[in-house]
């Protein structure tokens, strides 16, 4: 069986994918609310509109929903990035997976006979895991201080509250005495909202590769990609760097 870390490495893998897939919806969505001229073009027809109001309200639920369920889905079988804030309060796991950070074991050259060679490549190694060690620690404190400040935004709570009412389940609410469902407009979140969600989210799962996986990925390449791809679809130049 998987051991604990094996585990939460996988978990921490799947939580990128999840991220991706958002970072692909928003992608669509960012210039549906941004580019005034892409707004114009499909408002001029009533047809069109009506075709651009359903992809826009579909698009903005579900990025909104993941948002939530991303940074705070408590079900055991998917991650969530307040899962791992919290995993990694475990000092076994935080042992365990400093140690896979800092201590890299290269392989020795056996052609090194001399002592004093192999005694100076032996200070450079633990010079080097003694910086791994110091960056381990940074980078944990980052995550846990951006993540104690994130989590309690207002449009944070928003989007979890919408997750929870409006797209996990369809909750109505006593209007002027008729019963309607729950509008997102009716919440504080602004377009900005989303862009600035995402932001942070992407360096706080950045964050948690490096100290799970003791991996980074290539976000500039995302960037260029969802670029050219949204770009076509819409067949206007975009720019949609999160």
């Amino acid at each position: 069986m998987p051991s604990q870390i094996e585990k939460l490495q996988a978990h921490t893998g799947h939580l990128l994918d999840l991220f991706i897939r958002l970072r692909e919806r928003y992608a669509l969505l960012d210039p549906m609310l941004f580019r005034t001229e892409l707004r114009e073009h499909f408002n001029s027809s009533g047809a069109r509109w009506y075709g651009f109001s359903i992809l826009l309200d579909s698009l903005t639920l579900s990025c909104a929903q993941d948002i939530a369920k991303i940074a705070f889905d408590d079900d055991v079988r998917t991650p969530s990035i307040a899962q791992l804030v919290q995993t990694l309060k475990d000092d076994f796991v935080r042992t365990s997976l400093r140690e896979r950070f800092v201590v890299w074991n290269l392989p020795r050259n056996d052609e090194f006979k001399d002592p004093e060679v192999i005694a100076a490549l032996k200070r450079i190694e633990l010079r080097e895991e003694n910086k791994r060690d110091e960056q381990f620690e940074e980078i944990l404190a980052t995550t846990n201080d951006i993540w104690a400040t994130f989590s309690k935004q207002d449009c944070m709570i928003d989007f979890k509250t919408i997750r929870d009412k409006i797209t996990a389940h369809s909750e109505i609410r006593l209007v002027a005495d008729k019963y309607q469902p729950v509008d997102m407009r009716n919440f504080g979140i602004k377009w900005n909202d989303f862009s600035t969600s995402i932001s942070t989210m992407q360096l706080l799962i950045e964050n948690l590769n490096l100290l799970i996986r003791n991996a980074s990925f290539a976000w500039d390449m995302l960037d260029e990609n969802l670029r050219k791809q949204c770009s076509s679809f819409w067949s206007v130049p975009l720019d949609l760097k999160a």
